[in-house]
């Protein structure tokens, strides 16, 4: 058996390691952020009341999204304990802004949600993970 184990390590040794995989998530995140947010101006009375809120918190929501998206980029290039925190500060505002539009925009059952609402369930766990996870190496 140790002679197994000997290859299984070894072969291990030699598989690529994905240090920054975290980009893998930032990015697509960060562009449906941004996507979402530039979508809400110019600011419009009529739209925000279409959709059962206020022009001030359309407007809020419009600016937080652009600026977690921004932090996930920012944090993301600074390799250090204070881009630990801004990553982790980014992935819980991502998952409230994403919770935020899953409440307003598309509520139901829990079933329901997860068998038809899989893109809002997927940003929101990959802004959850984010927020968990931190940056895996700071310095």
């Amino acid at each position: 058996m140790a002679n197994v184990s000997d290859v299984l390590d070894r072969a291990t040794r030699h598989l690529p390691r994905a240090v920054d995989a975290d980009w893998l998530l930032r990015l697509p995140l960060a562009l449906v952020l941004l996507q979402y947010g530039f979508d809400k101006f110019p600011l419009s009375a009529d739209v925000a009341a279409g959709w059962g809120l206020p022009l001030s918190l359309w407007a809020v929501a419009g600016v937080a999204e652009i600026a977690m998206a921004a932090l996930l980029i920012a944090s993301g290039l600074l390799r250090n304990r204070r881009g630990d925190i801004l990553t982790r500060v980014a992935g819980a505002g991502t998952a409230l802004i994403i919770l935020g539009v899953l409440i307003v925009a598309y509520w139901a059952p829990p079933l329901d949600m997860l068998l038809f609402n899989q893109f809002h369930i997927l940003l929101l766990s990959a802004g959850l993970f984010l927020a968990f996870a931190g940056q895996r190496d700071p310095a």
